[in-house]
């Protein structure tokens, strides 16, 4: 790579932010491209480009191929990172300016590809997560891997615990990555045979089976969905109902009753419900229409032990 390190950045999320306000001290960031509609970012990256005199492009779906073009022109950067950018790069723009456009994944790949992959690391438990900086080529998720840095996923971490983590890390690795980008690395080929792909949650892997589910697994869910979903869903008597967190919890005599039965509801047990494989699991926080609460609080409206959770 010859000339300037001018980077501009395609963003959608807070988990840019940590990196972009690294490369603006660093000098490095030539401009700003948001989606129209997110309002967080486009709040946090006006503030940005007032303050720095950065240019930022406020970007539609339908027009994107050609404002991306115009800020290449007006920004000259020879470098684009896109984070968590909502739509695909056109081949056009890979062709006008091959070489120039790298993603950072907020996963690992290939073993997480796809739309949401700290929802898919926290559910199945994973114990790793990461970023992994790779080129962008005309598949999604495919291209070579320039740089890629592992961290820990505990068993307590939320989607949003774990979204804060990653977004310093993004940050942390810049300067390893401007140096490969800078050596013009060209990354390494990703194993095919290692690829998992996870589309975006949908409404029913949000949702709760008691029947079909552990405790350990429905609390995991639980953490994956927290904060935004504001939880993972639960129904009683056609009321949904959102499990914001959960624990795990022994119970030494086996209950009678089918997954999803309320053994206990109060304040000093808390609101338990068994789950499959004679598990059980205490509902700690749940989100209703009323507010955020504790567990044993929906009693209020009705719940009562020995009845049951709908399995969604």
């Amino acid at each position: 790579m010859t000339g300037p390190f001018k980077i501009a950045v395609l963003c959608n999320n807070r988990m840019a932010f940590p990196a972009l306000q690294a490369l603006h001290a660093a000098g490095r960031l030539c401009a700003l491209g948001v989606p129209d509609k997110n309002a967080e970012v486009i709040e946090f990256c006006s503030m940005l480009s007032k303050q720095s005199g950065i240019p930022l492009f406020i970007m539609t779906s339908e027009s994107c191929t050609g404002q991306i073009k115009n800020m290449m022109e007006v920004s000259g950067a020879n470098t684009v990172f896109t984070m968590t950018f909502p739509w695909k790069i056109s081949s056009e723009i890979l062709a006008l300016y091959s070489g120039k456009f790298y993603n950072f994944h907020y996963g690992l790949l290939p073993e997480m590809r796809g739309a949401d992959p700290v929802f898919e690391t926290i559910r199945s438990r994973s114990g790793q997560s990461g970023i992994t900086v790779h080129v962008i080529d005309r598949d999604i998720d495919k291209g070579a891997i320039i740089l890629k840095k592992n961290i820990p996923v505990t068993a307590e971490m939320t989607h949003g615990a774990l979204c804060t983590h990653l977004s310093w890390l993004g940050a942390n690795l810049l300067n390893e990555l401007l140096n490969l980008l800078q050596r013009n690395f060209l990354g390494t080929e990703q194993n095919e045979e290692m690829a998992r792909y996870y589309p975006k949650p949908g409404a029913t892997d949000v949702c709760i089976s008691w029947e079909k589910q552990d405790a350990e697994t429905i609390e995991a869910l639980i953490r994956a969905c927290n904060p935004w979903n504001k939880g993972a869903y639960a129904q009683w008597n056609g009321w949904n109902i959102r499990l914001v967190e959960a624990t795990s919890v022994e119970i030494a005599n086996h209950h009678a009753g089918t997954p999803g039965t309320i053994l206990s509801l109060d304040k000093e047990n808390g609101l338990i419900v068994k789950c499959n494989h004679n598990s059980y699991l205490r509902l700690d926080i749940v989100y209703v229409e009323e507010g955020f609460m504790s567990g044993h609080k929906l009693s209020a409206f009705g719940l009562r032990n020995g009845e049951q959770f709908l399995n969604l």
